[in-house]
């Protein structure tokens, strides 16, 4: 016999409006929304005042409410949120990455513990089923590695960017007009958005558990058009890919730009959409696509989670349980560099140097290091250097 779930729902943004309106618009037994609660009373809604809480505890309190769905931007509003949640004894649905990714173990933990489900399949690619197919198709499979466009804002700027190179600032103009990137895209054009993902994947993919301070992060904010030219005549594309491979040495991780031969599916992902690159022991190669981002497409990864727990559905972590697989950063990667003044160069030194060149006033060089030279060599330094994974 399903469960009855009584909904408390936490924010009114796009997600919230998008779980809202398809609970609406979708009549499903044993299913019921009953309270919303959102931080500004004075913010103009597509719902009346009357509809809204604008107490945490008018949902944390309830008993009747046995399912919380987190769908707020505050990180530290989110974690505060889900962790009195859980500590009720409520089922958590949430789509914040930001907060999964710093907290993920003391969560995961509290929820085992209180014998409840957190699910989070709107946290990684939106629409796209990645958490539960890496949990349920990949189970039992092993997983040699993941390759995942999984930040639109990048994505879209990249794709404008090799139709028509143009000044960076304008593309991200208009992406935020289009509603593909934040007021503030700082945490999707620098490679934050897909790091908190990759490490939320990693764990279900590869058993591993890494932190922020982990993983490298590069983003496109210095990339050129000398850049875009010059992977055009090598017959490349450019895509921010959060990268995982497992091998003997361990887990490599890192979030990027890459090189990608035209000829890779990848390179047909364009705009904001999303995809992940999944190569498997038995399965071998598979790509998932779909949207990445939006209203209603992430929400009905979210409905996918509510929808879901009617059959007491909970994830069972099981790479985490039989994997011995450590992350390693010491492993080498080839490696380009560039920037418009050829000092910014000298602070990334390379084990092997391979390449050093001009394209019109743009320097560059190709090298190989290992990940953690280079993340502790990138962050050392201010300039404004393009960087980007160059293939083998």
């Amino acid at each position: 016999m399903p469960q009855q779930l009584t909904i408390g729902l936490f924010g009114f943004g796009s997600v919230g409006s998008g779980i809202y309106h398809l609970l609406k618009k979708k009549t499903i037994p044993n299913i019921k929304l009953k309270t919303i609660v959102v931080k500004n009373p004075d913010k103009p809604r597509s719902k009346n005042a009357e509809h809204f809480s604008y107490q945490p505890k008018d949902i944390l309190e309830d008993e009747d409410i046995n399912l919380v769905l987190e769908l707020i931007d505050d990180a530290d509003a989110a974690y505060s949120i889900v962790k009195k949640a859980l500590e009720k004894r409520k089922h958590v649905i949430t789509a914040n990455k930001k907060m999964l990714a710093e907290h993920f173990q003391e969560l995961t933990s509290l929820a085992q513990k209180q014998n409840v489900s957190l699910l989070y399949e709107a946290s990684v690619c939106g629409s796209i089923p990645v958490i539960r197919t890496l949990e349920e198709s990949f189970g039992q499979d092993s997983i040699k590695s993941l390759r995942a466009i999984s930040n639109g804002t990048c994505n879209y700027v990249l794709t404008r960017l090799f139709q028509n190179p143009q000044p960076f600032d304008r593309i991200i103009t208009d992406a935020q007009k289009h509603g593909f990137a934040e007021s503030d895209p700082t945490l999707d054009i620098d490679g934050w958005d897909s790091k908190f993902k990759l490490i939320i994947s990693n764990y279900h993919a590869f058993g591993v558990l890494n932190t922020p301070e982990d993983i490298l992060n590069l983003g496109i904010r210095h990339v050129k058009p000398e850049d875009i030219e010059f992977a055009k005549e090598k017959n490349f594309s450019i895509k921010v890919l959060g990268h995982s491979e497992l091998n003997d040495d361990g887990l490599n991780a890192f979030v990027a730009p890459q090189f990608i031969k035209n000829n890779n599916l990848l390179t047909s992902i364009e705009f904001e959409n999303n995809a992940v690159q999944i190569d498997a022991e038995f399965a071998q190669q598979q790509l998932l696509q779909g949207k990445g981002a939006g209203s209603i497409p992430t929400a009905s990864a979210v409905l996918s989670d509510v929808v879901s727990l009617l059959r007491d559905y909970t994830y069972s972590y099981s790479k985490a349980e039989t994997s011995s697989s450590e992350f390693n950063p010491a492993q080498q990667i080839k490696v380009y560099i560039s920037s418009y003044d050829k000092e910014d160069l000298v602070p990334f030194k390379f084990k092997t140097e391979i390449l050093c060149g001009t394209r019109k006033h743009l320097q560059y060089k190709i090298g190989k290091l290992s990940i953690k030279d280079l993340k502790e060599q990138f962050e050392a330094q201010s300039a404004k250097v393009f960087v980007a994974v160059f293939p083998d």
